[in-house]
């Protein structure tokens, strides 16, 4: 599991700098707002492609090969992009690390980390994964805003902290190689009667069941929420007249908030279940971002603004710790956990084609742009919250679309046909 922790933060630490880095990223590759959500969204929109294909190889190839060669790949990309190259190979660079970090990764991450865990406590189990990608991410940020610090000149800070992020992704790939176990190793917990299913049994199976469906939905509303936490630094230096020292301070702040909520999460899901601590999530990060976007930003307003920060931080990154436990909730079989996991990710994590470009939109047309985009935050969270009650009824058979287990039942039925 700690191998699995550092490989899951360490790997995306690059298609993510923006978080923290945007204004430097501006800045040292001449590219405007827009152009930085485009790179974004062309990370996103590879990504899209790569959820479902990614979710059936991770039901194919052993995880360790997938885990070893995406960390690998992904930092020695990195290694090129600290030689600044153009916009254009910017947007090729990111449609790779759409490749290497979730066609060759992400199943194999989510598959590893179920059956690392028992039925009865997946709560636990990725809040501990979420957790532990906190404390990893937070001592990274730290450190990079550190690193960045540490140099006069934005061009030399960035490439630094670059380099930094490059060699942990190798470093996280040779400690894949040493700790992760093969999977025969894990097969007792995948022992069950689809162990063996066709491609096309997998697939049958998982779009019969609207618990996935509706898990998808979730995700997406909660991702996009998180996405938003990205512009708290842009956000701090534009609208409180706060310089990138701050905004860097205060990703690392974000980030320390995560395992204390990963983890805290994770055993109140287990206590209450997933869907009841999602949906209290939802109702948290909404009210967040309707403060974002009621207050104007100020100087005398600057600790009003951590106190913002803190609360989102706390609801996002509880919903992330704790939505994958929702596959438990749901039924769904775990030999299909790859293909449920695809396509689960190809539907929940499509704000990453969106919600860059539609936030630049925003910050360049608009005097007030992040107000009003943080509006549309409270709306998502609205609507994820109404999800999490449709899957929670459905989980439970009050719903019209019928129970989990008995739509599972209804497919089994099927296919023994």
């Amino acid at each position: 599991m700690a191998t699995l922790i550092l490989a899951a933060d360490s790997i995306y630490l690059l298609p993510y700098m923006r978080k923290s880095f945007q204004t430097s990223m501006q800045e040292v590759f001449e590219v405007s707002f827009t152009q930085l959500g485009l790179m974004n969204a062309m990370f996103g929109t590879l990504a899209f492609a790569a959820y479902f294909a990614g979710g059936w190889l991770s039901d194919r190839v052993p995880t360790r090969t997938l885990l070893c060669f995406s960390l690998f790949a992904t930092g020695l990309g990195g290694y090129y992009m600290s030689t600044v190259p153009s916009f254009p190979m910017l947007l090729t660079l990111h449609a790779f690390w759409g490749v290497t970090s979730i066609l060759t990764f992400w199943a194999a991450l989510v598959k590893a980390a179920r059956l690392w865990g028992s039925a009865d406590t997946q709560g636990r189990t990725f809040g501990i994964l979420d957790g532990g990608r906190g404390v990893t991410g937070a001592v990274m940020l730290t450190a990079a805003a550190w690193l960045f610090a540490r140099y006069t000149l934005a061009a030399d800070g960035l490439n630094a902290v670059i380099l930094l992020y490059s060699t942990a992704a190798i470093v996280a790939g040779f400690f894949v190689l040493a700790f992760v176990p093969s999977d025969s190793e894990n097969a007792p917990r995948a022992r069950d009667e689809y162990k063996q299913p066709t491609s096309m049994g997998h697939l049958r199976l998982v779009m019969a069941m609207p618990t996935v469906w509706l898990h998808a939905l979730v995700i997406m509303m909660a991702y996009w929420l998180y996405i938003g936490t990205f512009e708290f630094a842009a956000y701090s230096e534009k609208a409180y007249g706060q310089d990138r020292v701050f905004g860097a301070q205060l990703g690392a702040f974000r980030e320390w908030l995560r395992p204390f909520s990963a983890i805290a999460a994770g055993l109140l899901a287990d206590r209450i279940r997933p869907t009841r601590a999602v949906g209290l999530a939802f109702i948290v990060a909404g009210s967040g971002y309707l403060a974002l976007a009621t207050v104007p930003g100020s100087a005398d307003w600057i600790w009003l603004l951590w106190v913002q920060v803190a609360a989102i931080a706390i609801a996002v990154f509880s919903l992330r710790a704790v939505y994958w436990a929702l596959l438990e909730d749901g039924k769904v079989p775990i030999a299909v956990t790859g293909t449920a996991v695809g396509l689960i990710s190809m539907i929940g994590y499509t704000p990453d084609v969106f919600a860059y470009p539609m936030v630049g939109w925003f910050v360049d047309n608009f005097d007030n742009g992040y107000r009003y985009y943080f509006f549309v935050l409270t709306g998502v969270a609205l609507t994820g919250l109404s999800m999490t009650v449709g899957l929670a009824r459905v989980n439970s058979g009050k719903s019209p679309l019928g129970s989990a287990p008995r739509s599972i039942e209804k497919t089994k039925s099927t296919l023994t046909t």
